[in-house]
């Protein structure tokens, strides 16, 4: 079995909330704005190439679907907006945040491919990103990088959930008023088997 490494992503949701984030803790967000996933409420790029290929507990990918919702997926897209229990589902996914998005106002969301200390590394920047529905009155900052680690073995990889500020916590449509209560959103990750996490 390949080795997968969580880097930064132990931080429980409720911590997140109740207080502040380190300073700059989104790491070279700039080298990640080479693409955009236009605004909109739900919606996901088409298939994306990563630049190079992972073993995720012994599934392949080389590519993903960034979701605008806090998550990519490598299955297939997915618009879901009210999270659901990350152990046990069938999804293939990686979730620094997931919860409504709504980019329809404020910013949006964007991806790319870069190095990053001699190392391939693909990134997606979820900054100042409101909820739904079209509000921005509380704003969340938060990243996910994915390392290619080949120097360990084929298909080796790490990835980073990073926060600089998490202001709310559902959406409108999970139940949510004025961006907490409700649904909250979910974090962790699900090879869409028996090999799941999920932050409590």
């Amino acid at each position: 079995m390949k080795k997968l490494t969580l880097i930064s992503a132990a931080l429980a949701l409720s911590a997140v909330l109740a207080a502040p984030a380190q300073a700059a803790a989104v790491r070279d967000a700039a080298s990640f704005m080479a693409n955009t996933l236009a605004a909109n409420d739900d919606l996901s790029t088409g298939n994306v190439g990563l630049g190079f290929g992972i073993n995720f507990f012994g599934q392949n990918f080389s590519s993903l679907w960034v979701n605008n919702n806090g998550n990519v997926t490598f299955d297939s897209a997915l618009g879901t907006f009210t999270s659901f229990p990350l152990n046990g589902t069938s999804r293939e996914m990686l979730a620094p945040f997931f919860g409504d998005v709504d980019t329809r106002v404020g910013n949006v969301v964007t991806y790319g491919a870069t190095m990053l200390a001699v190392k391939n590394v693909f990134g997606v920047n979820w900054i100042d990103v409101g909820y739904f529905s079209q509000q921005t009155n509380k704003r969340n900052s938060f990243q996910l990088i994915i390392t290619e680690r080949s120097d360990i073995a084929a298909g080796d990889f790490d990835f980073e959930f990073n926060y600089d500020q998490i202001q709310w916590e559902t959406g409108g449509a999970s139940g949510g008023v004025n961006g907490l209560g409700g649904f909250s959103a979910r974090m962790g990750w699900s090879n869409g088997a028996a090999n799941t996490y999920e932050q409590a």
